[in-house]
């Protein structure tokens, strides 16, 4: 009777040890998995900072080429040069007018899904740049002194959203 008592102990301890082995099993392929979704994550986080470093590099405002225009005589290279005013300070506006920044900030504001790429242009003009991400279409536009706006479209060349240069924070 000992031995048979003996031999159940054992395969008692036996089966025992061989359920206690499975929650460390199942506990080193959830490490596993995690482990797999962490790097996962790490190269995304690559490749969207590489996204980001294309997009600095592309939205860096370069200087407008020169143009072959013939120089001034040395008389008037010799005269002040008087930097055109910038917009213009609400006192001094007349009663009823807008300034160009309002102005500006208002034609923004017509910016709404839908309208197509000639009527942003009527509103806004031509962008500063444009570009494309994900295959999106972009319209890129810099205020100096405001700010950056940009205008993305659809493949039918409907406005699908904007980031108007008032609403950055900058």
């Amino acid at each position: 009777m000992r031995r048979r008592v003996d031999g159940i102990a054992c395969r008692a301890l036996l089966l025992a040890l061989t359920f206690a082995a499975a929650p460390v099993h199942a506990a080193s392929s959830e490490e596993a998995a995690l482990r797999e979704q962490v790097d996962a994550l790490r190269a995304l986080v690559v490749k969207l900072q590489a996204q980001v470093d294309r997009l600095a590099a592309i939205t860096t405002v370069t200087p407008a080429p020169a143009t072959s225009q013939p120089t001034a005589p040395p008389a008037a290279a010799a005269a002040p040069l008087v930097s055109p005013p910038a917009a213009a300070p609400a006192a001094v506006l007349q009663a009823g007018q807008v300034s160009p920044e309002q102005a500006l900030r208002e034609r923004w504001s017509q910016i709404q899904p839908a309208l197509s790429q000639d009527e942003v242009t009527r509103l806004l003009g031509a962008p500063s740049r444009e570009f494309a991400i994900d295959g999106r279409r972009v319209w890129y536009y810099v205020y100096p002194g405001i700010g950056r706006g940009s205008v993305f479209f659809t493949d039918e060349g409907r406005v699908s959203s904007d980031h108007s240069p008032f609403s950055w924070g900058d």
